[in-house]
C-alpha cells in the first residue's frame, strides 16, 4: 500500500510538471554578435580595451519581464572563447508594438536600475534580429551577424515575416557583397554541401551582380570556405511575394542546390530552408549575411 501511493505521488509529480512546462511560454534566446561602438553604448559597456563580441542568453517571460547574461570581450583566435571575459546580467521589462519599417512586433527591452534600452524585431517564433538607434536592422560582419536564435525552436511551422521591400537603386554594375559564418551541420544536410563530421561552421562570401543600366539581377559569385576556399558561380534571380522579397541563387554546378535569403532589408540577408523557412541558428552563428559596407 506504502509503496503504490509512492508511485502516485510520484505521478501526480511528473504530471504536474510536465503542466508546467506546457504553461511556460517563455523565451529563450541565444547568439554571438559583433560588438561596435553602438552596441556598447545600448549595452552600457564600460570595460575599455578590445572588445569585438558578445555572447547573448536572453529569456523573454510571459508576464513581459526579461533576463539577460551576456558574456563579451577579445575573441581568442581559433576558439569560440574570449582572450578575457567579462560579464553583465540585467533584469527588466519589455513592451511590444506594431512597426511599418520594418514590418512586424518590435519588442523594447527597459533595464529596471540602468539606462540600458534594446529593441528587436521578431522574424518569427524562432529568429529575433537587433535594431539599432534609428530603429533598422543592425549590419553585423563576416564573423557574426545581430540574429538572436530560439534555443528551443518551435516545432509548429513559423509564419513566414513580412519585411520592408529591398529596392535595387543604385546604378552600378553590382547589388553587394555579403559576408558571414553560419552553423555547418543543418545547412549542409539542407542543401547537400559536402563536409566531414568536423565541420561545425562554414563561411560566405556573395557577390550579386546585376545589368548596370536595366538594375536586372544577372549573376554572382561565392566563396563557401570549410577548410579550403570553394568558388561557387552561377546566376540569381527576385522572387516577390506581396512586400516580401527572396532572392534565389542557381548555382552554375547543379550539384549544389539553389540558395535561398529572405532579404531583411539591402544590408541583411537571411537563409532559408528548401520549404522557404528561416533557418535557426545557435550560440554561436547565425544564419544571416551582412552587406560588406567598406
Amino acid at each position: 500500500m506504502r509503496t503504490l501511493l509512492l508511485f502516485l505521488i510520484g505521478s501526480l509529480g511528473v504530471l504536474n510538471a510536465q503542466d508546467s512546462h506546457k504553461n511556460d511560454t517563455s523565451i529563450e534566446l541565444q547568439a554571438s554578435t559583433p560588438c561596435d561602438e553602438v552596441m556598447k553604448s545600448m549595452l552600457q559597456i564600460k570595460e575599455s580595451g578590445v572588445i569585438d563580441f558578445i555572447r547573448w542568453n536572453l529569456v523573454l517571460t510571459p508576464n513581459n519581464s526579461f533576463e539577460l547574461s551576456i558574456k563579451y570581450g577579445k575573441s581568442k583566435p581559433n576558439t569560440l572563447g574570449f582572450v578575457i571575459e567579462y560579464h553583465q546580467e540585467v533584469k527588466g521589462t519589455f513592451s511590444t508594438q506594431k512597426s511599418t519599417t520594418p514590418k512586424g512586433d518590435i519588442y523594447q527591452l527597459s533595464a529596471a536600475n540602468s539606462d540600458l534600452r534594446l529593441s528587436l524585431l521578431k522574424l518569427n517564433e524562432n529568429l529575433f534580429h537587433l535594431l539599432g538607434p534609428e530603429q533598422q536592422l543592425m549590419v553585423g560582419n563576416g564573423g557574426w551577424s545581430y540574429s538572436l536564435n530560439r534555443k528551443s525552436p518551435t516545432r509548429q511551422k513559423a509564419a513566414f515575416p513580412t519585411l520592408a521591400t529591398a529596392t535595387l537603386t543604385k546604378a552600378t554594375p553590382y547589388v553587394a557583397v555579403y559576408d558571414g559564418r553560419t552553423p555547418c551541420t543543418e545547412l549542409a544536410n539542407e542543401y547537400a554541401i559536402p563536409v566531414s563530421n568536423e565541420c561545425i561552421k562554414l563561411k560566405w562570401r556573395f557577390t550579386l551582380y546585376r545589368d548596370s543600366v536595366t538594375l536586372k539581377s544577372t549573376t554572382y559569385t561565392a566563396i563557401r570556405i570549410f577548410r579550403r576556399a570553394q568558388p561557387i558561380t552561377g546566376t540569381w534571380s527576385i522572387e516577390q511575394k506581396g512586400e516580401t522579397v527572396i532572392y534565389q541563387l542557381h548555382p552554375d554546378d547543379k550539384k549544389d542546390e539553389a540558395l535561398q535569403f529572405l532579404v531583411g532589408d539591402d544590408n541583411v540577408l537571411f537563409f532559408l530552408d528548401k520549404q522557404q523557412r528561416l533557418m535557426v541558428g545557435d550560440e554561436n552563428f547565425s544564419f544571416a549575411l551582412n552587406r560588406k559596407l567598406k
